[in-house]
């Protein structure tokens, strides 16, 4: 490699060896793009920078979207979620049956004209012209209406019921998806620290092994952990990017970086919070408020209502006539009542398909009792297991499981380079730090969710009340 002292002496005597016209040719030729540049017009001169609205490679990246929260989520999915809106609908539609429902029949109006010629035709003699004009009133609104209202307003009630429950699901669906994500985040933040921590061990080791102090065996264990631990990481990512594909399902604005925050702090418990427990009476009675047993009651008084509609079409038709009739100069009135003889039931069949709808109505409702007094036992009671080992986990004591994990992993680290401990000892507490931290915000996301079950089991709205949290604080 030529110094930089010799190369400015050779190029110096390179320029003195050059004839006098071949050294002003290398100087114009140097000088011409310049020249060329500055006396070209300014809308023709090449710029060489970069336009005003790209961003110089130096500057930072745009800024991050804030962490969503689980309330954020809740209110976003309450207002925009199709199925909550299609729900919505659902209630618009049965309020139109229930307009239809309680809509009266229109009256009829008729005129007549008998013993005229026809047109062109010559007049008739000694028959006198006659002029009617009548009108029909349908009388069998008057008692079919009231069946028809009651079943119409009990299905407005079933679809507002339904709206309830599609929403309660909805909101469980989502912060389910909330909390897978945020499981996603701890278990890649988890890897990446691990690695971090055994590429430390792999640097440490690394000159002891040159210089004899340890087996190259401790080097090669220490890395074949540390790129295990790198190919977990890899399917941890790729689980976070599912994960947050699928919260998207529920926020489409969210973001490809958006992470959700962490919290650690369990939630407070309706046992807990009143000092004691609830008697099985009180939870089956909450659990009769959800949305799905409504829904099931109401239509057993819509099925209940449309076997009274039914029977009530045994007289389909019935119907008052008034009107008046003009001959000789003399006007007439006309009355009359029309309905049709029951002789053959033409509704049987119907009042019998009514009926059996009613009892399958009142079938579901049994069971969606069944069903929701068991769901509801079970979330209280896990819940309540749930919430105690949380707190017991969360104490911001020397009990705290991530503290004594770290301080197990720091006294390995610290034996093993001391050479008190081998090296499997080192990584088994590595093993057991990243597994206590994962143990650790699975706990407490697993209560959280459980008491969000909970109060879906109860009957309460999801998106009304979160629930608050425990006052014992929480650990990071």
């Amino acid at each position: 490699m030529v110094s930089e002292p010799v190369r400015t002496l050779a190029v110096s005597t390179w320029w003195r060896r050059l004839p006098r016209s071949a050294a002003i040719g290398v100087v114009l030729a140097s000088c011409w793009p310049q020249f060329t540049w500055s006396q070209a017009p300014a809308q023709q001169a090449p710029s060489r920078q970069a336009p005003p609205h790209q961003a110089p490679s130096h500057q930072a990246p745009p800024h991050q979207a804030p962490p969503l929260t689980l309330r954020a989520l809740l209110d976003s999915v309450r207002t925009n979620f199709p199925s909550i809106q299609a729900s919505v609908s659902r209630v618009r539609a049965a309020q139109g049956m229930r307009t239809t429902a309680g809509s009266f029949g229109n009256p009829v109006l008729s005129y007549e004209t008998d013993q005229t010629p026809f047109p062109g035709g010559r007049a008739l003699v000694g028959i006198p012209r006659q002029t009617m004009i009548t009108a029909s009133v349908p009388l069998e609104s008057f008692y079919q209406r009231g069946p028809r209202v009651t079943r119409a307003n009990a299905e407005i009630r079933a679809a507002e019921a339904d709206v309830m429950s599609v929403r309660q699901q909805v909101g469980l669906d989502a912060s389910a998806a909330y909390y897978r994500l945020a499981i996603a985040q701890i278990e890649v933040e988890t890897t990446q620290e691990l690695a971090g921590w055994l590429d430390s061990v792999v640097a440490y080791n690394r000159p002891r092994v040159r210089e004899g102090v340890t087996s190259e065996a401790d080097l090669i264990r220490s890395t074949i952990e540390r790129d295990r631990v790198a190919a977990e990481g890899a399917m941890q990512q790729a689980e976070l990017l599912r994960a947050r594909a699928a919260l998207r399902a529920f926020l489409p604005s969210l973001n490809g970086a958006t992470t959700v925050v962490i919290d650690d702090v369990p939630f407070r418990h309706p046992a807990t919070s009143s000092g004691d427990g609830i008697s099985d009476a009180a939870l089956q009675a909450s659990a009769q408020t959800r949305g799905e047993v409504r829904a099931a009651a109401e239509r057993v008084n819509s099925s209940t209502a449309a076997i009274s509609a039914e029977r009530s079409m045994t007289v389909r038709q019935l119907g008052a006539t008034f009107g008046a009739m003009l001959t000789l100069g003399q006007t007439a009135m006309i009355a009359g009542l029309s309905m049709p003889l029951p002789i053959f039931d033409l509704n049987r069949g119907e009042v019998q398909r009514a009926t059996a709808q009613r009892d399958m109505a009142q079938f579901e409702l049994a069971a969606q009792q069944r069903a929701a007094n068991a769901e509801v036992r079970g979330a209280y009671d896990a819940a309540l297991l749930l919430t105690a080992r949380a707190q017991v986990l969360t104490q911001r004591d020397t009990s705290n499981l991530l503290r004594r994990a770290e301080e197990s992993r720091r006294i390995a680290l610290g034996a093993y380079r001391e050479g008190a401990v081998p090296l499997l000892q080192v990584i088994d507490a590595a093993r057991s730090w990243a597994e206590s931290r994962r143990t650790y915000y699975r706990t407490v996301f697993e209560q959280q969710q459980s008491i969000l079950m909970l109060l879906v089991a109860q009957g309460q709205d999801l998106f009304a009340t979160l629930p608050a949290v425990t006052t014992n604080g929480g650990s990071n």
